[in-house]
């Protein structure tokens, strides 16, 4: 049996955090490093309260499940979810491969949960890559949400040219040669890995405002503009990219930088976060296809496995051979008013509704 309680400030960086993440069929956004400062960052938003929720073994007290909760009010309810902030596109609890061995009885343990968690309305985990059926042993009454929204991978190989011939039709290929000698013929393109801390804020500087170019037309907001969340990815970022965590690369055209990728890896699947370009400089030779070519071509020199590019339907993501990867969220509630919200929440997603409950649901 399971041994449940919740804590404010678990240790992220603990040995025996490690030890479970080890164990645990997880991504780079359940890794010590990122949970960690993503800990960090609740600390700005005084609304949030921290449960993190701990599962134990009953009898020799080793820790075999993680699943980072916040609280907070939305319209009079509590909701009670993954400590996402929006910053999270895989959100999954970090539990051990067997963790069904400590569930033997899920009706006796859902009791028992739902009195460790404390009072809430509402629980939920969106952006879950996997409807993972020990979870839902964990809320026997809760169910999944397929999204409207996917994410997107490709399998990488030994070999570039390989894989480039595999997963890219011979038209496209021949398209984005033309594109990368035209660009060739008129300036010097370059990508370079960036370790220097220095040499990384200046990187996301240029990032930041190809953001707001990029995106001050497009509806929902460019979180990278706001100071605490730009300084939550450049910490991480100059704090861990010669351990190689973060990759971040910038892509220079006749020496001024014209792209910046930023990326986390962990077990050999780079996931890519954010990408900004100067489309007024070089635009005109597809530079997010170039780019993204360049990139791939460096994870297979590194080894690296897969390279995933996270969620959103966006169609150039079709152009590298991906595979879709279905996300959902777990819904679970935990009162009348609860029952009432997850009501209107599946209201606000089919019709034309006020912004303000649409911030509930999201």
């Amino acid at each position: 049996m399971l041994d449940l309680s919740v804590c404010k400030h678990f240790d992220f960086r603990s040995d025996e955090y490690r030890t479970l993440f080890d164990l645990a069929d997880v991504t780079a956004f359940q890794h010590p490093i990122w949970q960690d400062a993503m800990q960090r960052y609740l600390q700005h938003f005084p609304e949030v309260e921290e449960r993190t929720l701990q599962m134990r073994c009953k009898t020799s007290g080793c820790l075999v499940g993680v699943v980072p909760l916040v609280a907070r009010k939305k319209l009079g309810a509590t909701v009670l979810e993954y400590a996402n902030m929006n910053l999270v596109d895989y959100a999954l609890p970090t539990m051990h491969r067997d963790i069904k061995n400590w569930i033997p009885d899920p009706d006796f343990l859902s009791k028992r949960l739902l009195e460790t968690l404390g009072a809430y309305d509402v629980l939920r985990i969106k952006h879950m890559p996997v409807s993972d059926p020990a979870v839902l042993r964990l809320f026997p009454t809760g169910h999944y949400q397929k999204a409207d929204f996917s994410a997107y991978l490709t399998e990488l190989g030994p070999d570039y040219e390989e894989w480039r011939a595999a997963n890219i039709s011979k038209s496209e290929r021949k398209h984005r040669d033309k594109k990368r000698r035209a660009m060739m013929r008129e300036g010097d393109w370059q990508m370079q890995r960036l370790f220097d801390a220095d040499q990384i804020r200046t990187a996301m500087d240029h990032l930041r405002l190809f953001h707001k170019d990029r995106y001050k037309d497009r509806p929902g907001e460019d979180l990278i503009q706001k100071q605490v969340t730009f300084d939550f990815y450049l910490d991480l970022a100059c704090q861990n990219a010669e351990n190689g965590f973060v990759r971040i690369y910038q892509f220079t055209y006749d020496g001024e930088i014209v792209a910046v990728q930023y990326g986390i890896e962990h077990g050999g699947r780079h996931l890519m976060l954010m990408m900004g370009l100067d489309f007024e400089r070089v635009g005109r030779y597809s530079p997010g296809l170039l780019m993204t070519e360049d990139l791939i071509a460096e994870c297979i020199r590194d080894g690296i496995k897969i390279f995933d590019f996270t969620v959103g339907d966006e169609p150039y993501k079709l152009k590298f051979g991906t595979r879709q990867l279905p996300i959902y969220t777990l819904w679970h509630t935990h009162s009348v008013l609860g029952n009432v919200g997850l009501t209107v929440a599946g209201a606000v997603n089919r019709t034309p509704i006020s912004e303000r409950l649409r911030r509930w649901v999201n």
